[in-house]
């Protein structure tokens, strides 16, 4: 679903006219008293505080059976939204427990991304149409994201994604299918693309300490501290597959949202507004004792990326990004630092902007010494600003000629000099490393990330590689099976866990048994701007603004609100 957002913020300066199936409240949170009240979770429509910025919706927690909160004071339950009902509970200090009764989960359908373009690249849309036709069962269109107005600027981050027209009820059945396609067509950035056929259903119960009676709400409950404190909810899970996973207590501004999830189990939402959002946000990405140049790009790209993905990640979730590495790590006040909070404060309402269009301004901890073209790693991120550069000064050639294995291996080995993000003091550890594996350990990942029992791992074969190096395609052969891993991060997955897919490899045995020696230079996808580079950057004394013309050329910076 698209949703369009027309909001008069100057009377004086005429109406920006917008045809909308919906139109956005001067009151923050009436749609909240529709009856549906969880139809708002998933539109993209947008709400906005007194002072113009709008406000997010953010998953903190998904999949539980109960959420303990808390707050310093008491709470105000809004069972039907801002201006509707409310019930303060509490005195004091009040610890609240959710939970979620008779949960039914969505019915998703799953089909099998072939394409994914801004929707008004209307030829460029006829032509990925017509390029399917004959190799997939038939294409039909999606739409996602919105259009909305700061300022009498128009923000539009909508795409279309084509997709085989041949749906699936279960998500691995597609997932093979994509895996299918994505091997005989050598485009291993198709993705599986989800449309909720029906939301969640189930009913949030929750009990104070203290308070005899519980509240039971149908759909979902918002709850604001009161006095504007405040609120902490306890064991949130972070890191998901990754190996620093693990639960704390994190404490978040705005208000919460109780919720069924997609699997009819009990969720928590923050719904705050976005620079607030960006201050706990920002400090969780990058180094907070970084030079402030370094911290102010680094709120502009979190911005960006922000306001790029929302309505186009999440569908079938009650919220439109989530706090975790998949969209960008958020933890709240917990995290907070005055440094990070200035940069955002400095940046405010600043995003890049291309071609006419809002940059996803995605970026990764360190390149390695080049960046990564995005059309290589995900599926409709082909743009002209995200075209893989060298991490040093403008016109420095990092590669010369073709991407050989003879070329990365000495580019990995012996690294020129000038690189901006091996300048620097921070992220020495993954502007270069190394890993041992196990044979065994990799086959085991294989088999996770694809479903096939390569057996005995005998070797590897590069396929293809990026703009920076980076493995796009791996052939890796065992007894059993000769198995293709793509896109780059199903290979540093499978491959035990491998800090980027910038890397060559050598047979090695231990105590343990054979296994692979892997030399390599990074860590992440690489697209976008170099998080290290930009501090090494900064550090030689360039601005925010060059910082980010280095990173997303062509591009230029407006103020949006």
């Amino acid at each position: 679903m698209v949703a369009v957002i027309v909001r008069a913020l100057f009377p004086f300066l005429g109406f920006l006219l917008v045809a909308s199936p919906a139109l956005a409240q001067e009151q923050e949170g009436e749609d909240f008293t529709r009856r549906d009240r969880t139809a708002l979770l998933y539109q993209t429509k947008f709400l906005f505080t007194k002072d113009n910025v709008p406000i997010v919706t953010v998953g903190l927690v998904e999949g539980e059976t109960q959420v303990v909160f808390e707050s310093e004071g008491p709470f105000e339950f809004l069972p039907e939204g801002i201006g509707g009902p409310s019930t303060r509970i509490g005195k004091g200090k009040t610890t609240c427990t959710a939970r979620l009764e008779d949960g039914i989960p969505a019915r998703i359908r799953y089909w099998v991304g072939l394409s994914r373009l801004p929707s008004r690249d209307l030829d460029g849309l006829r032509r990925e149409r017509a390029s399917w036709e004959g190799r997939a069962s038939g294409v039909r269109t999606f739409q996602r994201g919105s259009i909305f107005g700061f300022y009498g600027r128009v923000l539009d981050n909508r795409t279309t994604t084509l997709v085989e027209d041949a749906p699936f009820d279960a998500p691995d059945p597609a997932r093979a299918r994509r895996d299918e396609l994505a091997a005989k067509t050598g485009m291993g950035t198709l993705e599986v693309f989800e449309e909720v056929v029906e939301r969640p259903r189930g009913t949030v119960r929750v009990g104070c300490a203290g308070v005899d009676v519980a509240l039971t709400v149908p759909g979902m409950v918002m709850i604001a501290p009161a006095e504007g404190r405040s609120f902490t909810v306890r064991s949130v899970e972070f890191g998901k597959g990754f190996n620093w996973h693990g639960r704390e207590d994190r404490s978040y501004r705005g208000r919460l949202v109780l919720t069924p999830d997609r699997n009819g189990k009990l969720a928590a939402v923050n719904a705050v507004d976005a620079e607030t959002l960006l201050k706990g946000l920002v400090p969780s990405e990058i180094y907070v004792d970084a030079p402030p140049a370094a911290l102010r790009a680094q709120a502009t790209c979190a911005r960006g990326e922000l306001f790029a993905k929302l309505g186009n990640r999440h569908t079938a979730d009650p919220y439109m990004v989530c706090a975790d590495v998949h969209c960008q790590v958020y933890k709240g006040l917990t995290r907070e630092d005055p440094r990070t909070s200035k940069a955002v404060e400095d940046t405010r309402g600043r995003m890049l902007f291309a071609g006419g269009g809002l940059v996803d301004s995605v970026y990764a901890a360190n390149c390695g010494g080049h960046s990564e073209s995005g059309g290589a790693v995900w599926q409709g991120s082909g743009h002209e600003y995200l075209k893989g550069v060298p991490d040093a000064p403008d016109g420095t050639k990092v590669y010369d000629g073709e991407r050989s294995e003879e070329a990365v291996k000495a580019f990995i080995q012996t690294p020129p000099k000038g690189l901006y993000c091996g300048s620097t003091k921070y992220g020495k550890e993954s502007f270069r490393w190394r890993k041992a594996v196990t044979a065994d350990d990799i086959r085991s990942g294989i088999k996770e990330q694809t479903g096939t029992d390569p057996g005995e791992v005998r070797g590897m074969r590069v396929v293809e590689r990026g703009v920076s190096g980076r493995i796009l395609r791996l052939e890796v052969k065992g007894d059993k099976a000769t198995v293709l891993l793509s896109p780059e991060l199903r290979i540093r997955k499978a491959l035990g866990g491998l800090r980027s897919s910038l890397f060559v490899v050598d047979e090695a045995s231990d105590g343990r048994g054979r296994g692979f020696a892997f030399t390599g230079a990074g860590f992440g996808h690489g697209v976008g701007m170099c998080q290290v580079g930009a501090i090494g950057m900064a550090q030689e004394g360039i601005s925010f603004e060059d910082i980010l013309r280095h990173y997303y050329p062509g591009s230029d910076m407006l103020q949006i609100y």
